[in-house]
């Protein structure tokens, strides 16, 4: 017994390896147990809820679940993981947010639970979303009520903002120094479609005592989701520091489709003093609208594309009357398809409402087209095709105090005649606008038509939505090229035209025509008039015009042959040719589609004379009566048919050529 006992104490004893393993087991078993009795997910999930119950009194806090996790995949870990975190408060002025995450994980050191300190360092999260349920006006709507409530004595309101006691905060105070998160969204509840995200978010604790807290995140809030986030990459810098004053520091930087950005933010808590940089290198326009719509800052009709923007701005004031704080701009520029429009220095002494000192804005090769365009209101009237560019200076002092001086180049009047068309470019308009009050004034003070002449001015007066406009023309000589003549004559000729005129709109409506003009000569269509002039006047909504020509010669081969061809005699034809003078007579115009003519004379000779009085429809129809003498015989006709096929019917019979 003796000897065998001795044995199995000499194996034991000869085997260091089998006691450690043995130890080992028995220690793991018991650390084991222990960690399972002391982190059971029953009693972290209590030790949570008890430290959130802390965290502050307008805060409530709930999470599904917490346990220790030991791993991640394959990898070991030692942390506590939350699943389904919600944070919630009612607070106004905090806009009422709800915070859910959901999955929290906090890493615990095992050096910190050996040496008591602080155990956990950081906090990741995978995705996190923050709703705002308020807004800013309900906030201002608290304050105003808690303000009453002072006055009136109530002392059972709370106050806006209340924190835990300091002695709270110290007894849970923790060494915390980052949280990580995949994914940070933040959605407001008065603009839910538009939300923002942050990526990558990660905030450090830099130093304690003074506190030091940094942020770090990446953003694709201002992409454009046709094209993907490739073009659009912004970075979010945030520094907190409390010495040598307290302080947030802000810088939103990257890029936006072909452009880039970027904005400093600087806000001191002891003063709530803001200040804010920006500068903006092309970025496109169309992109900052379709920002500034979402949120209905500006009007939706305009469209921006292939027009960028650039400019340099600063914003410094208190924090809530940032509306109203000066704002400096440099080096703002528009350019693209638009044009050019540019201001070095804009001062803006406020916001809401807006003021601003007088800006100068300069402006090169603005093309109207795509003005329209920009501001969706794409012309439409037939006469005009391209409408050309304008360069000059704009001098804004106020929103009813504005004053454009320049020159336009381009303008394109379309002139068409039997399906065919010419196009008369004017290449140069020199003049000025200005608004005084509600009051537009427009004067052109010199133009260049492209193969012609003129040499006159024109001035206009209207209301700011040109409902009641007043037009006053005083041109010694206008002419037109010479491919406009030919098209508008058939092959003739325009000579020189003289006009003075005034007209008047009220409500959109003419209320006012009168004036004169006066033709050296005119060649149409084998029917030449000498030196003629015309008086015109509004009258009963008609325009009642009273012309008279010197002289009127009827070529054999014209057009005129179909109607003067059939109320003459052949022996009023000399030489192939009907001469006509001392034309006279009254003309109504109704509108582009009615017309009628009284008492219209005119002469061959002494004792041969034509007279007519008539009129065409909407329709076309043709009505009156022509009187043809010779001496002491008189033939009368009817006239009928249509505008373009006149017939004549004869109600008296004598001499005539048919």
């Amino acid at each position: 017994m003796d000897r065998r006992h001795r044995s199995d104490k000499y194996l034991i004893s000869e085997q260091p390896g089998m006691k450690i393993l043995l130890t080992g087991l028995i220690l793991a078993f018991l650390i084991g147990y222990t960690t399972k009795s002391v982190l059971s997910p029953a009693r972290i999930k209590a030790q949570l809820e008890k430290a959130a119950s802390h965290i502050h009194k307008d805060i409530k806090v709930s999470f599904d679940s917490a346990e220790l996790s030991l791993a991640d995949g394959i990898l070991p870990r030692f942390a506590i993981v939350i699943k389904q975190v919600r944070m919630e408060s009612d607070q106004a002025c905090w806009m009422s947010p709800v915070l859910e995450i959901d999955e929290m994980r906090l890493p615990v050191s095992v050096w910190g639970l050996i040496t008591k300190e602080s155990p956990i360092k950081t906090i990741d999260a995978d995705n996190m979303q923050l709703t705002l349920r308020g807004t800013i006006d309900a906030c201002e709507k608290e304050k105003q009520e808690l303000k009453k409530a002072a006055a009136d004595g109530d002392k059972e309101r709370a106050p806006l903002v209340t924190l835990s006691p300091s002695e709270q905060a110290d007894k849970y105070r923790n060494d915390i120094r980052g949280l990580n998160i995949q994914s940070f969204k933040i959605i407001s509840a008065q603009y839910p479609q538009y939300p923002s995200e942050l990526l990558s978010f990660k905030a450090s604790v830099k130093s304690f005592e003074p506190r030091v807290v940094e942020v770090h995140a990446k953003t694709n809030f201002l992409r454009d989701e046709t094209v993907g986030d490739y073009l659009s990459h912004a970075n979010l810098f945030l520094e907190y520091k409390e010495v040598p004053e307290q302080s947030l520091q802000a810088h939103f930087f990257g890029n936006w489709r072909e452009g880039h950005y970027s904005v400093i933010a600087h806000y001191s808590l002891a003063d709530h003093l803001l200040n804010v940089e920006t500068d903006m290198k092309h970025i496109p326009l169309s992109q900052v609208l379709q920002v500034l719509q979402k949120y209905d800052l500006v009007s939706k009709d305009l469209n921006g594309k292939q027009v960028w923007v650039s400019a340099k701005a600063r914003m410094t004031g208190e924090a809530e009357k940032l509306k109203s704080a000066p704002l400096e701009v440099k080096d703002f520029r528009i350019e693209g398809d638009l044009g050019e429009m540019s201001i070095d220095q804009a001062s803006f002494t406020s916001v809401d409402p807006l003021r601003y000192k007088p800006l100068l804005i300069d402006i090169q090769n603005m093309r109207i087209d795509k003005l329209m365009a920009f501001i969706n209101r794409p012309q439409k009237a037939r006469i005009f095709g391209d409408l050309g560019s304008f360069t000059g200076q704009a001098e804004f002092v106020s929103e009813k105090d504005i004053r454009m001086v320049g020159e336009h180049h381009g303008l394109q009047f379309i002139f068409s005649n039997k399906s065919e068309r010419e196009v008369q470019t004017v290449d140069r308009i020199a003049g000025e606008m200005s608004l005084k009050g509600d009051t537009w004034n427009i004067a052109v003070t010199r133009a260049e038509p492209r193969g012609g002449k003129f040499i006159g001015n024109v001035k206009v007066k209207a209301d700011r939505d040109f409902k009641d406009v007043s037009l006053n023309a005083d041109i010694d000589e206008v002419t037109l090229a010479p491919a406009v003549q030919s098209l508008m004559t058939d092959g003739g000729e325009i000579g020189t035209l003289t006009l003075n005129a005034e007209a008047r709109m009220t409500e959109g409506k003419v209320s006012l025509v009168h004036g004169s003009a006066q033709l050296d000569t005119l060649d149409v269509e084998g029917m030449t008039f000498g030196k003629s002039k015309a008086k015109f006047d509004l009258k009963q909504k008609d325009v009642v015009i009273l012309a008279q020509a010197q002289s009127m010669v009827i070529e054999d081969d014209s057009v005129g042959v179909e109607v003067f061809g059939k109320v003459t005699n052949p022996d009023w034809w000399v030489d192939q040719k009907l001469s006509l003078r001392d034309l006279n007579g009254e003309v109504h115009w109704k509108n582009d589609q009615s017309l009628q003519w009284k008492n219209v004379k005119a002469k061959v000779d002494k004792d041969k004379e034509l007279e007519t009085t008539g009129a065409w429809d909407q329709y076309g129809m043709l009505s009156g009566r022509v009187n043809a003498r010779a001496g002491k015989s008189l033939q009368v006709l009817k006239i009928g048919g249509r505008r373009d096929v006149p017939t004549f019917e004869f109600e008296a019979h004598a001499n005539t050529r048919k």
